[in-house]
């Protein structure tokens, strides 16, 4: 007569496998390092054993045989102990997806500035024009300011001017009849051209050099027909000017 006795079989299951999906894989090798001990399906076996190999070297090739003792694979004799954590792909494909969407953000939008006025354009249109290509205007210099747009009586802003200068921010002079024109139809604001220096301007809002033809022109019509069109205005003819010019201010208020 036969007897049909049920024995339980105690299965072990990869350590690796549990520890990234949760996936019960069964194993068949045992790593031991130290104190600690893994089961690993064939799969992990085989994919440990090459990290070993690439960080220890493999002994009796091209190196001695390490002094400490080296991880050995056992077959499966033992139930399994506790799941030690320990870093899977999952967690450096995380991080590398972290990393790339910091370096997708989108950078600042360059700005420039205007200083003066585009000869056939109102500063409404020219700044319209500008910010059409992708550019913001901006009054003054920050980290973010590529160009300077030079235009007529733009060394009388010194401000935007000196901005330039110590930010190292090129010029592009569009003085010259169709030059921002073409460089709009182009898609293109290049520079390269000169920084001038800033015009001392009085409260006139002339000039220097403005102001030395203002004064010659009345020199030559109020006694002094001979003075020269270049070199330096005689003092003498500077202060007839400002007392002629102040006498006529100061009758203005009164009669006002």
């Amino acid at each position: 007569m036969r007897k049909t006795v049920l024995v339980p079989v105690e299965k072990t299951y990869c350590d690796a496998h549990l520890s990234k999906s949760g996936a019960e894989v069964e194993a068949a090798e045992a790593l031991v390092l130290g104190t600690g001990r893994w089961d690993l399906c064939l799969e992990h076996s085989v994919i440990f054993g090459r990290y070993l190999c690439d960080a220890l070297g493999v002994p009796g090739v091209d190196e001695p045989a390490p002094v400490e003792p080296e991880p050995v694979l056992s077959p499966v004799s033992e139930p399994a102990p506790a799941p030690v954590a320990e870093p899977s792909p999952a967690v450096v494909e995380c991080e590398a997806q972290d990393v790339s969407t910091e370096a997708n953000e989108p950078e600042p939008v360059r700005s420039v500035m205007i200083a003066g006025e585009v000869p056939g354009y109102d500063w409404d249109t020219a700044r319209d024009a500008v910010r059409n290509l992708g550019y913001e205007v901006v009054g003054r210099a920050d980290d973010s300011t590529v160009l300077v747009i030079l235009g007529e009586r733009g060394e009388r802003n010194g401000t935007k001017l000196r901005d330039a200068s110590e930010r190292g921010i090129p010029c592009m002079d569009v003085r010259a009849p169709g030059r921002f024109r073409d460089a709009i139809r182009a898609g293109e604001l290049t520079g390269g051209d000169p920084l001038p220096k800033p015009a001392k301007v009085d409260r006139s809002g002339m000039s220097d050099r403005e102001r030395n033809k203002v004064i010659r022109a009345w020199a030559r019509e109020n006694g002094w027909p001979k003075l020269p069109a270049q070199g330096r205005v005689p003092m003498n003819v500077r202060h007839a000017y400002e007392l002629a010019h102040r006498d006529v201010s100061q009758g203005k208020a009164v009669a006002a």
